[in-house]
């Protein structure tokens, strides 16, 4: 069969790869000049930036995926585990250091809180049973029929899962331990969700399994080594790649897909069409009004990710009061969020993620000098204008020095910024996310938007957006649930 691939973001790329395994004609268009959609790179006066994703979690989805192509994945990426995994400073406090060794762990939440080690010993207990029930259970499931969701094996945990899924998260970990500054570090995690922890479901407490368990890696040569590892798997099956070839619509005959038509005016047949753009894109800008699953009023009632304020700053000189992975959380945790989802502003004093790659990999900052990639989260919704971003990054900038003690706005050898309104230039992103979709309860699991179209029987989604959700272990594995499903029902 021919297959058109919309978007080369991870899940595209990686079920582009599938597909093309199993001797199909697959060709991926995509709208911009570069492969890896939000994980792209930067090159810039020397320095080399991961362009979003940066945290290399969930290793055994990352080997699943190699091994599907009789691969290993260390011969593909040399992973290193970050030790310290992160540290986390605060506004009035000393910071904490995550080593990702349990003991260790244990006893500095103990020396903040009494009992509190013993505590976070049970609760990464918990969410590692969490995890593996849901990486064996939900996470590599379509949700397509009543079997999926229900089995015997799963039966005797539905009454403790539909708990967690039930209580808030900040709630779960408030049974845990009592200090703020624990507490975040066990709930900071919903922010790459997308979501806030007063809002997500306990489930997601399976994070913390990562953190504290599973470790946290970098691949050599940062994240985007992943995307070209895909994009040399693919080229290696016979993947065809198109790059600045936005497509402009998806045509049908019938209730079947029959191909799509490029910017250019040309139109390319396929029997499968698989857009991993933007849902909300896909659905209400290149169907017919006819054949859409999920119009306009589909979206009225979801919630958006936050979108961002990143920063890629380049600096003259070593910056050694920041490890690899550095948060920043303000004393006013509850109101940060409700900033951000309720009331749809920029919060006074943020929550921010800073990212020194240089600490691990040198070779991505000339010698002598640090590559510092900066995240601030903000509303989505496209309710920051160019116009307020030169104060909005003053106001961050001067927040990061009083809580680091670090000045990122000395010795600056380069400085890029990318803005909300980029996110929709360049991903068509509704509501300008920076993640897509956020996974409160209601859009969850088998709430998610599944990844097939209810119009017509040719046409899948892949990404961010769909199941599982976001993240790119998660887009690798929806790669797989939509190969799974095209295999099934079209005798692939």
């Amino acid at each position: 069969m021919k297959i058109v691939v919309i978007g080369a973001g991870i899940g595209g790329l990686a079920v582009a790869n599938l597909l093309a395994r199993d001797g199909h004609e697959v060709h991926v268009f995509e709208k911009n000049s570069w492969l890896g959609g939000r994980a792209g790179i930067r090159k810039q006066d020397g320095f080399r930036f991961d362009t979003g994703p940066s945290w290399y979690l969930m290793p055994d989805v990352f080997r699943r995926y190699y091994e599907l192509f009789g691969l290993s994945i260390d011969d593909e990426l040399t992973l290193t585990r970050l030790s310290p995994a992160y540290k986390v400073f605060f506004e009035h406090d000393a910071p904490i250091t995550i080593t990702s060794d349990t003991e260790q762990d244990s006893a500095t939440f103990e020396s903040i809180e009494p009992g509190a080690g013993t505590m976070l010993k049970q609760y990464v207990e918990k969410s590692n049973t969490i995890y593996r029930l849901s990486i064996t259970h939900f996470l590599y499931s379509n949700f397509s029929s009543l079997g999926d969701i229900l089995n015997s094996r799963l039966l005797r945990h539905v009454p403790a899962m539909l708990k967690l899924a039930l209580t808030p998260l900040h709630r779960y970990v408030s049974h845990f331990v009592k200090d703020r500054r624990l507490q975040q570090i066990l709930e900071y995690p919903m922010v790459f969700l997308g979501t806030s922890p007063f809002k997500a479901p306990a489930i997601y407490s399976l994070m913390s399994a990562l953190d504290f368990k599973e470790g946290v890696f970098y691949p050599d040569g940062g994240i985007y080594r992943v995307i070209e590892s895909l994009v040399s798997i693919g080229k290696r099956h016979g993947v065809q790649y198109h790059l600045n070839t936005p497509v402009t619509h998806i045509n049908t005959t019938g209730k079947k897909t029959s191909g799509v038509t490029l910017a250019s005016g040309e139109t390319v047949s396929a029997d499968i069409v698989i857009s991993n753009a933007d849902l909300h894109f896909t659905e209400t800008a290149l169907i017919d009004p006819a054949h859409r699953s999920y119009p306009e009023s589909y979206w009225r009632n979801k919630e958006a990710s936050p979108s961002a304020l990143l920063l890629y700053i380049g600096v003259k000189g070593k910056l050694p009061q920041l490890t690899h992975h550095n948060l920043l959380f303000v004393d006013d945790w509850r109101e940060n969020f409700s900033a951000i989802y309720d009331d749809k502003q920029p919060p006074d004093k943020a929550s921010i993620y800073l990212c020194k790659a240089s600490e691990t990999d040198p070779g991505v900052a000339p010698a002598g000098h640090e590559n510092i990639f900066v995240l601030i989260p903000l509303p989505a919704g496209n309710t920051i204008t160019d116009a307020d971003l030169p104060g909005l990054k003053d106001k961050y900038l001067a927040q990061i020095k009083h809580m680091t003690g670090v000045d990122l706005t000395q010795q600056v050898v380069t400085e890029a910024v990318y803005a909300p309104s980029d996110f929709s230039r360049d991903f068509h992103a509704w509501q300008s996310s920076m993640l897509g979709v956020s996974h409160r309860l209601t859009q969850s699991a088998f709430f998610r938007t599944k990844n097939k179209s209810k119009k017509l029987d040719t046409l899948y989604y892949v990404g961010a957006n769909t199941l599982p959700g976001i993240g790119l272990p998660m887009c690798l594995i929806g790669a797989e649930l939509v190969y799974q499903r095209i295999k099934k029902e079209h005798s692939v």
